[in-house]
């Protein structure tokens, strides 16, 4: 295979791809929605636990919690701080309960 055999398979490999990726990025463009968009970028959401917890894993828990609410307070994120504080006040509900 010569030079200028290698060099127009290359251009016709890079026009494949950018030809794929300007149609799949126009393609989520118009069909995503800014809630699907600002979705991707929540954090996830954990999933409960049905199992009883002692006293020391609601306190660890409410200490990893407390460590992020300071987190995000510098970083100024003021809606997660104040889901982040939902589920403080939840331990500390299921602290006081017990």
């Amino acid at each position: 295979m010569t030079k200028k055999e290698m060099n127009e398979l290359a251009d016709l490999i890079v026009d494949k791809l950018l030809t794929t990726y300007i149609r799949e990025q126009s393609l989520w463009y118009t069909t995503s929605t800014m809630d699907e968009i600002y979705g991707k970028f929540q954090p996830k959401k954990k999933k409960k636990n049905k199992k009883k917890m002692t006293e020391s894993d609601l306190l660890g828990e409410l200490a990893k919690l407390m460590t992020k609410l300071d987190y995000h307070t510098q970083k100024e994120e003021f809606e997660i701080c104040a889901e982040i504080k939902k589920e403080i006040d939840d331990v500390n509900d299921k602290l006081s309960k017990l």
